[in-house]
């Protein structure tokens, strides 16, 4: 199993940050095998309200840990593959319309190394061809530490699982790991149906080139494929634009998690820098650390008060308001509603 290492490169271990989603299919497959999945990120140090949003980061540092854990809890070292059978289209965005609706195999191939870094910023998947061999290698960019070992099985297992949604009879020559085989090999080539090759030097999923570049999907879509690539676009755009905002409401929305209110002073701590420096960063970036607390505060709301167990006033405690009016004011002023108004037409909805 591989273990996150604190090497050289601080900078690139800190900024390093996986789209949040991707630990929803995680949390999907803990519950085939009955574990808690809540427990097991609470002890992870990963804000559950995270997962269904694509918008929002985790970092690797942490979803390496909850990797480990999901497999030790599980009891299946291969469990990185009942994570593959559980991503889903919104799992990375975008960026599956925009494979899906390319034309060839190798367009989409080329769709996703192109936008890669949308998943996880150390990312980088490379296109390889060779002879009468093609394929899709997963690598890291220089001073970036290698996922844990499940999490690159789980990466090329949805690559495939998704290949044959749309070409059932695509048969891939071989998969290739660079870590040690931790669980029964038969497992392993029952689910990728070819020889499945571990301690080599990539980490690889492998086909014939012949029909590859020219077999055409069945849900190829250029109109489609353009716009969602313009999409996956914008999203790494904004992402070099607003980097420091989005680190510092990943760990605003963190604390708050956890029942408390990071002050900036704790936050600029966090990110090892002071907080004049924090501010100017924030401030290049458009924004203010007081409107990302807002911001944070206004989404945790919505999803503290889904949970009944809840009283008002304990959402209100948790989010760090002084007092229940406080809160009140606050959401009539994100929402134009009172937070009881809006649970009881939760309510109601839901009995419909």
């Amino acid at each position: 199993m591989t273990t996150i290492q604190l090497g050289a490169n601080k900078k690139a271990l800190a900024e390093n940050t996986t789209m949040a989603t991707w630990a929803g299919a995680i949390a999907r497959a803990l519950k085939v095998y009955g574990v808690n999945d809540h427990d097991l990120f609470q002890r992870a140090g990963i804000d559950y309200s995270l997962v269904n949003h694509p918008a929002q980061r985790i970092p690797v540092a942490d979803m390496t840990r909850l990797w480990e854990m999901a497999v030790t809890e599980s009891g299946d070292p291969a469990f990185g593959l009942a994570v593959a059978e559980k991503v889903n289209m919104t799992t990375f965005h975008t960026l599956g319309v925009a494979a899906m609706a390319s034309e060839t195999v190798w367009q989409a191939g080329e769709m996703v190394t192109r936008f890669a870094s949308m998943v996880s910023d150390g990312i980088d998947m490379r296109l390889h061809q060779g002879g009468q061999e093609v394929g899709l290698v997963l690598g890291m960019r220089p001073g970036y530490p290698r996922f844990a070992d499940a999490c690159v099985e789980a990466v090329l297992g949805a690559i495939l699982l998704t290949a044959w949604q749309l070409m059932p009879d695509a048969q891939p020559s071989r998969v290739t790991f660079q870590h040690r085989c931790a669980a029964d090999l038969p497992t392993y080539e029952k689910f990728f149906r070819c020889p499945v090759i571990f301690a080599a030097d990539s980490d690889g999923l492998y086909g014939e080139a012949s029909g590859l570049s020219s077999s055409t999907f069945p849900t190829s879509s250029p109109q489609v494929a353009q716009a969602s690539a313009a999409i996956c676009e914008e999203y790494l755009v904004s992402r070099q634009q607003g980097e420091m905002g989005s680190k510092v409401k990943n760990l605003l929305a963190r604390s708050l998690h956890q029942g408390a209110v990071m002050p900036l002073q704790e936050v600029a701590r966090d990110l090892a820098m002071s907080e004049r420096k924090l501010q100017r960063l924030l401030r290049d970036e458009g924004v203010q650390f007081r409107d990302l607390l807002d911001e944070v505060r206004a989404q945790a709301a919505r999803q503290l008060l889904g949970d009944n167990s809840l009283s008002v006033g304990r959402v209100a405690e948790q989010l760090g308001f002084d007092s229940l009016s406080a809160f009140s004011r606050a959401f009539r002023r994100w929402y134009g509603t009172t937070p009881r108004a809006l649970r009881g037409a939760a309510k109601d909805a839901s009995t419909d």
